[in-house]
């Protein structure tokens, strides 16, 4: 075997060819169609709901280190983001997500199981998102701290 040998391309698979595996196929007018109308409800939907969730912990975040940075004890701290948590209005993230939970397996085609009458997505049982709680909300503002703490 030559050290030319080496260099040789490999031969193309379904992986690592230009055209690689998929369920489905687009037609060109399904294409321009897709590029034209823009993102599907459901996903932009998800991103508002997301954006939304980070807003509200990286604000729990920053009081956390705004009282931190002040020399606030851990209890002032503590009692402090609880109640600014609680003071939240998750009125519009929740009504996002029961909009999401109602329509997100119709428009994204989900199938369903014939026996359970279940949607599934990525083979999966889909599950309704939960909505945001204030407790939902320090919690995700504590992990963000631990991880910080940790790294």
């Amino acid at each position: 075997m030559s050290d030319s040998d080496d260099l040789a391309p490999s031969p193309p698979t379904a992986f690592n060819s230009a055209d690689p595996p998929r369920n489905f196929t687009l037609s060109v007018g399904d294409r321009v169609r897709a590029l034209t109308i823009g993102a599907p409800a459901y996903a932009t939907r998800k991103k508002r709901i997301e954006d939304l969730e980070l807003t509200h912990v990286r604000a729990l975040v920053a009081l956390h280190d705004q009282l931190a940075a002040k020399g606030r004890s851990h209890a002032e701290i503590e009692h402090v983001v609880h109640d600014r948590a609680h003071a939240v209005d998750l009125t519009k993230m929740n009504a996002l997500i029961e909009t999401h939970n109602r329509y997100y397996p119709i428009e994204a085609n989900l199938p369903t199981n014939l026996k359970t009458g279940d949607y599934h997505v990525y083979g999966q049982r889909w599950m309704p998102e939960e909505p945001w709680t204030a407790p939902r909300l320090l919690e995700r503002a504590i992990a963000i701290l631990a991880a910080r703490d940790e790294g």
